[in-house]
């Protein structure tokens, strides 16, 4: 399941994201910031900062991986603030 959309997410979200993985390429990094908050299109992202599309695609599913997981947490914390009267 995707949970990152392209060109509507926040500098700062994607960059704390990007902090709970192991990428650690400045360009791959730079091509994800390009498209998830940019709105650039994938191909025209890696592009402009000189990676491949492979490693690019890994990233983007492990940043789908890990926001996945971030709003799992989401979820939990905000059941257990509905169950509190």
């Amino acid at each position: 399941m995707r949970y990152l959309i392209k060109g509507c997410e926040s500098v700062e979200r994607v960059k704390l994201l990007i902090s709970l993985t192991s990428i650690s390429s400045e360009p791959i990094s730079e091509a994800i910031l390009d498209h998830l908050c940019k709105g650039h299109d994938e191909a025209a992202a890696v592009m402009l900062n000189g990676t491949t599309q492979s490693n690019f695609n890994r990233a983007m599913s492990r940043l789908n991986e890990v926001a996945g997981i971030v709003e799992k947490i989401k979820e939990l914390d905000w059941d257990k603030f509905k169950s509190v009267k």
